[in-house]
């Protein structure tokens, strides 16, 4: 297929007029959110933080911004998680180093590395919750570190990487088929069933997110849950509203994890 296609499907300041409009809008709320947060530091780099605030319950959920690994912060994600917070006790909001400064492995390591530091402060296990490239970082370390991660929640995630380098993320910052070399959870998923994977797609997204979803789901088990009427950024207005039908979906998981 060629590169017109695959940006149809993965270029999102392209497919969506609003994308724009919705990133103000969204750091503008997040500007709002009232909760005090403690820095963990996870490594050097003054990315390699978790912002972390409450007293856990049994499980701790962190949240794991997106922007295809290299934009977006997590700070300007904050409007998701006050309900979070209130609900569970606790709430973690985990950042990472971008491309093309280091590599997708590099990234994946940040992830992990960052969970690590999280469960070893708060002493509980973690229900990952990740939007886009979050949602592919949460379900790599629920692989990765099966002790620690009980649940991931991937929202609109990315769990076949073999069309991102024919996508503006070639020339943006380089990707090639080297770099995702073992990065597509949908070729190195190998731990049984992931029953305890909520792979949510919302019922506006492109073609592309809902092949990725179903196939991963199919082949791996995972639990599918399609948010109606939403694209891949107002996604997250549903995950934002705690009388939404996705967190009721979410609120249901936690409340079943043994």
């Amino acid at each position: 297929m060629t590169l017109s296609y695959w940006d149809s499907q993965f270029n999102f300041r392209n497919v969506l007029p609003d994308f724009e409009d919705y990133l103000a809008n969204m750091t503008a709320r997040s500007a709002q959110c009232a909760i005090q947060f403690e820095l963990v530091q996870y490594g050097d780099h003054p990315r390699q933080l978790v912002e972390l605030t409450g007293t856990p319950e049994r499980v701790l959920p962190v949240f794991i911004h997106g922007g295809y690994w290299r934009a977006l912060t997590a700070q300007m994600h904050r409007f998701v998680l006050p309900h979070f917070a209130q609900e569970h006790g606790a709430v973690a909001n985990l950042e990472y180093r971008l491309l093309p400064e280091v590599a997708l492995a590099d990234i994946v390591d940040d992830a992990l590395a960052g969970l690590k530091a999280i469960a070893d402060k708060t002493g509980t296990r973690l229900m990952v919750i990740g939007h886009s490239a979050g949602g592919h970082l949460a379900v790599m370390n629920a692989l990765r570190l099966p002790d620690i991660v009980c649940s991931a929640v991937s929202i609109s995630g990315l769990y076949d990487l073999t069309p991102l380098p024919w996508t503006f993320l070639r020339e943006e910052v380089g990707l090639t088929a080297a770099d995702i070399e073992g990065q597509s959870p949908l070729a190195v998923w190998d731990a049984g069933p992931a029953d305890h994977i909520l792979v949510v797609v919302g019922e506006k997204e492109t073609a592309e997110f809902h092949r990725q979803a179903q196939v991963f789901a199919s082949m791996h088990g995972a639990r599918t849950f399609t948010a109606l009427g939403a694209h891949h950024m107002t996604v997250l207005d549903a995950l934002s509203d705690p009388t939404s039908p996705l967190n009721a979906e979410i609120r249901s998981r936690m409340q079943n994890i043994k």
